[in-house]
């Protein structure tokens, strides 16, 4: 941690042998930087494929993604050099650290983009290797910390954690204790042999005993003897022969993550799971099998938890626990082992090795970068999964080279380019996978001779038509086309052959469905072909118009995966968030039988350009199974939904641009009326609503209402006699106990969000408050509200033009907990905000009226920014308080876990700090930027300099009448000053006298210094000072040269400087005394 804290360390290293817990480590650092807030953010990347020289120039690209993901970054460059220079642009702003784990061969660092030079103080570089050189001599590391065995003690902790305190009976423990000596410290092994035996009875713990001790020894580079034994024994172990298989797969596939969309492809193929036929079966077996590997440590979760828009769909797995799998780089090379040896014969090959004219492998992975040319025939009798990688396009297979693979079932030949498939691919009988993705294809009417396929993939590829043979694959499982961009011609009846297809993907692809009913011999395929798939359960399609849905709700059926879109390419933007999704447009919910139907199952709606959404209620039940919803551009909806009960599972709401909304959910039917007769009764209406989001809904004027009609709850929402009687946003009635998340912007008619009765559970869970430019806004957090909000975390208040107050206290005990975690508070563009929290006491003392009043105490607020706010505040019942007399802390405020504190464009701040505040608050401050606050006359005074020894960084700009940043009178000229200092800029100071003011300062004014000699900032790095004391008057000084000023006096000292800026400082011909 302290090299990480430490400035002239950019690149740390961390090495040692396999399994001795590197990546753990990384990550936990990498965690405790995050927690002490070292850094901005951190990035993690796995590097293991560096092991593979021909993966990377791959890698680098590779690299550069995964870190701008995780930035929010959007290249613009398309080549590797631009997008570097994209993001060495963007590393050298911020303080973030990259990670990259398990590094085997040189990685240029200048080629991703992550500046790596010795003076480059922001981003830092964390390594983690098996070899040390590596990290000193090719990669630079500044620092090398090697990482041993666990201590006995640790190694049994670690054992006992891990198996259950069982270990420590008294049959049990002193076998366990034998175990753990022969996994040799290594964390891997110890938590691998605790999984496999845990639970297990003596006999068998005995027996693992013996073997363990009598494990061959293994010449794997990098791994422990004793860790392979302990891994061979956990796969030995494993019960039955399918979840060894996948295992094996999983350690012979590349590097790094592996979807497990594409392990369900190939385990298909290889029809890995006995008298499995059904793609959903072989899915539910998959999810199965990778759970117990997981549970035996074999298996991690994939490091890329991204829910990618792009590639090969997700959704068969949407809702498992798993998109991805991972394998310990230990755990893969043993596992590449075990496959190597027969029965199994799995190979990996690379180019320049010789080809054996007879070749017994069974799994064979071949390297193909800078391969022209393959072998005219491969004679493979055994061989049943055959997988080029890395492959060039300008690579020709031979047309005979599959003559000799008979048994082949699995055929992995992306990013090739054919112009026709070679034609002894029919000579492939029982091939059952073929994966074409990213491919540039031309006539690939061969694949319709595969008779026995059941995955074919062409994600990505270059394709335009399908051939009409292709409706001869009546075995076919799984269709994934996404991405195929440029196809426009599926003939009619190609699809409706396929009967018994299970999963459809056609995301960003073909969407040029022919009406149904057109007999053109010539036309597109019709929506309607679909009805015939009786076994179809995952669809993926996109509809240029609803209408052209099937009528018959038969394709519907059956779906229990489903992604249905009517739009443009654009409505796949959103990520995927759940497996049953609808997008429509203009359309009428019961239109079509089938799409009311289909509602019923749907998790994620998303509706634009509606006029209506139904034209009447909605059936009950259509919406009990809705988690998410998302509307916007329906300018002619009134209201959302016309509904007794309903949307009981409803988690994410947005609605946003709908001109026209008066009201989300209106009720009508005499029960309703009924119920809410009695004040206090909680519907429960979206009891389990998370997120709620409301966007630009100018005519909107509640949430919810109570009435028989639209046009009762319009009236009861402000008289029109009384324009000022206003009825609440949410009504009484309603209860949100679970909502963390409310989101309310561009509300011009919102009044009151609260109503002044709501049940105690309401918004109890609230965590994250959200309020953007609602210009009649007149109360924010009433009093009767404040207990309700104990989670809430982050309040951001911007632009609400009559807001007088944030928090109103009045009425409650002042010893009451408020907001006991809240960490970030915002508050911007409030013209008439007169306080932050209104107290009844507020006007007994109002010559000093304070923003944060006595009461307040945000005890764990880690952020306050308050921009333009006040400005406009009228004082008619205090006409001789000058309208500049504001502070913003009084002396009872409490801020102890206050580490950010912004101030900007406040005009009537004269003074932040009282003369008095509690001992522990301020103690945590560590940056403090005060912009535009004309009428401010002291920054910081005496009696608070000792609370900011935390201090990091002090911004102060655009200040018209401040004279002094510090004030030290009163203090021992010994005591320590802003120890942790690093960074002061001051800019626009006109009347800037001193830096430090000191009530030595005047006895020899004769020569004025800006740093007077008290001042010990003993961490400063960077000093700015900008346009300062250009307007100082000297009245009683008149006789004193301009001239005579310096910028620092005898006795300063800055040991830690690196960077000093002067710009436009007049009165300074740049006099430095430095001692």
């Amino acid at each position: 941690m302290d090299a990480l804290r430490a400035d002239e360390i950019n690149k740390i290293g961390v090495w040692g042998m396999g399994g001795v817990g590197k990546t753990t480590l990384v990550k936990q650092v990498s965690q405790l930087a995050e927690d002490e807030k070292l850094f901005i953010t951190r990035v993690y990347v796995d590097v293991s494929w560096t092991r593979d020289s021909e993966k990377l120039q791959d890698g680098i690209a590779k690299i550069q993604q995964k870190i701008a993901d995780m930035l929010g970054l959007e290249f613009k460059g398309k080549d590797e050099s631009t997008r570097a220079a994209e993001l060495k642009q963007r590393l050298q702003k911020e303080k973030i650290l990259i990670i990259l784990d398990d590094i085997w061969k040189e990685v240029s660092l200048e080629e991703v983009g992550i500046p790596s030079k010795d003076d480059q103080k922001g981003c830092k570089i964390v390594m983690a290797s098996r070899n040390e050189d590596l990290l000193r001599k090719d990669m630079g590391a500044k620092e090398c910390f090697p990482l041993q065995h666990l201590p006995e003690k640790e190694a049994w902790n670690l054992f006992k954690k891990t198996a259950g305190d069982s270990v420590e009976g008294d049959k049990l423990q002193h076998i366990a204790i034998e175990v753990v000596n022969e996994c040799g410290g290594l964390p891997i092994a110890i938590v691998t042999i605790a999984n496999a035996l845990k639970g297990e009875c003596v006999a068998i713990w005995e027996n693992a005993l013996d073997e363990l001790r009598s494990a061959a020894p293994t010449n794997i580079s990098g791994v422990d003897d004793k860790v392979y034994g302990c891994l061979k024994w956990s796969y030995d172990h494993l019960k039955g022969d399918e979840v060894k298989s996948l295992f094996l797969l999983c350690g012979w596939l590349s590097y790094g993550d592996i979807s497990m969309h594409q392990l369900l492809q190939y385990a298909m193929g290889l029809d890995l799971f006995d008298h499995i036929n059904s793609l959903e079966k072989a899915r539910n077996k998959l999810v199965t099998l990778v759970r117990t590997l997981k549970a035996s440590s074999l298996l991690l979760d994939g490091e890329d938890h991204r829910n990618g828009i792009g590639g090969a769909s997700r959704l068969l797995f949407m809702d498992a626990d798993n998109k991805s799998v991972r394998m310990h780089d230990v755990v893969r090379d043993v596992a590449r082992n075990i496959a190597s040896k027969d029965p199994h014969r799995f190979v990996v090959r690379e180019h320049d090795e010789e080809w054996s004219k007879t070749d017994g492998s069974k799994y064979i992975s071949l390297n193909c970068e800078d391969v022209h040319e393959l072998p005219h025939r491969l004679v493979c009798p055994e061989l049943q999964f055959l997988l080029l990688q890395n492959i060039s396009p300008t690579l020709n297979i031979p047309h005979t080279f599959f003559e000799g693979m008979n048994l082949l079932k699995v055929l992995d030949l992306s990013e090739m380019h054919f112009t026709t498939l070679p034609s002894t691919l029919h000579s492939l009988p029982n091939l059952r996978t073929l994966r074409l993705d990213r491919c540039k294809l031309g006539d690939i009417a061969l694949i319709g001779e595969l008779k026995k396929l059941q995955v074919l993939s062409m994600v990505g590829s270059d394709i335009q038509q399908l051939p009409s043979e292709m409706g001869q694959l009546t075995n076919l499982r799984l269709l994934d086309l996404n991405d195929c961009w440029e196809l426009d011609v599926i003939p009619r009846n190609i699809l409706s052959s396929l009967s018994r297809l299970e999963c459809l993907c056609m995301k960003r692809s073909f969407t040029q469905w022919a009406a149904e009913g057109v007999s053109d011999g010539e036309s597109n395929a019709c929506l309607s072909e679909l009805n015939h798939l009786r076994h179809l359960t995952t669809i993926e399609i996109q509809v240029p118009a609803v209408e052209l849905l099937p009528k018959e709700d038969m394709f519907f059926e059956n779906l229990t995966r489903y992604a249905i879109f009517d739009g443009s390419f654009y409505s796949w933007e959103r990520k995927y968030k759940t497996s049953k999704q609808l997008k429509l447009r203009q359309v009428d919910l019961l239109l079509r039988d089938g799409i009311g139907k289909l509602l019923k199952k749907t998790e994620d709606l998303e509706l634009s350009n509606l006029e209506e959404v139904c034209r009447g209620p909605i059936p009950p039940r259509s919406l009990d199974n809705l988690k998410t919803l998302h509307v916007e551009e329906c300018h002619g909806l009134k209201f959302l939904f016309l509904l007794s009960r309903g949307l009981s599972q409803l988690e994410e709401m947005t609605i946003k641009h709908c001109n026209a909304m008066q009201q989300i959910i209106t009720w009508e039917g005499e029960f309703e009326i009924k119920e809410v007769d009695h004040v206090g009764t909680d519907l429960q209406l979206l009891p389990k609503l998370q997120f709620l989001k409301l966007r630009d809904l100018p005519e909107l004027m509640n949430f919810d209402y109570f009435g028989s009609n639209l046009e009762t709850a319009s009236q009861g929402m402000c008289s029109q006699g009384n324009p000022d009687i206003h009825m609440p946003f949410f009504s009484y009635q309603v209860s949100f106990p679970n909502l963390e998340k409310l989101i309310l912007h561009d509300l011009p008619k919102l009044r009151e969000i609260w109503h002044h009765q709501l049940p105690l559970v309401s918004f109890h869970n609230l965590q994250i408050l959200k309020v953007y430019n609602c210009p009649g806004l007149l109360n924010l957090i009433p009093s009767h509200l404040i207990q309700s909000l104990d989670n809430l975390k982050e309040m951001v208040v911007d632009n609400c033009e009559v807001l007088k107050h944030v928090f109103d206290f009045q009425g409650l005990d002042g010893n009451i907990r408020i907001l006991p975690r809240l960490e970030s508070l915002r508050l911007e563009a409030l013209p008439k905000l007169r306080r932050v929290v209104c107290n009844e006491d507020d006007d007994k003392n109002d010559s000093v009226r304070c923003r944060f009043s006595s009461s307040t105490a945000f005890h764990n607020l880690k952020f306050l920014s308050i921009t333009n706010c006040g400005n406009q505040v009228e004082d008619e019942g205090h006409i001789n308080t000058p309208m500049e007399d504001v502070v913003l802390f009084d002396g009872k405020v409490s801020f102890p876990n206050l580490e950010k504190l912004i101030l900007h464009y406040l005009p009537k701040l004269r003074e932040i700090w009282h003369h008095q505040h509690p001992p522990e608050s301020f103690y945590n401050l560590q940056i403090l930027e005060v912009y535009n606050c004309p009428s401010l006359l002291n920054l910081i005074p005496s009696h608070l300099i000792q609370r900011f020894d935390n201090l990091k960084k002090l911004e102060v700009d655009n200040c018209e009448v401040l004279k002094h940043v510090f004030d030290l009178q009163g203090l021992d000229g010994n005591i320590r000053i802003l120890p942790r200092l690093e960074s002061l800029k001051l800019n626009e100071l006109p009347k800037l006298r001193r830096v430090v003011c000191n009530e030595d300062e005047d006895k020899n004014d004769s020569v004025r210094c800006l740093f007077f000699s008290s001042t010990a900032f003993q961490n400063l790095k960077f000093l700015y000072i900008k346009y300062c004391g250009y307007k100082v008057e000297d009245e009683e000084h008149i006789s004193t040269p301009k001239e005579d000023v310096v910028l620092f006096d005898g006795k300063v000292s800055f040991p830690k400087i690196e960077k000093l800026i002067l710009y436009d400082v007049p009165n300074i011909p740049f006099k430095m005394n430095i001692k």
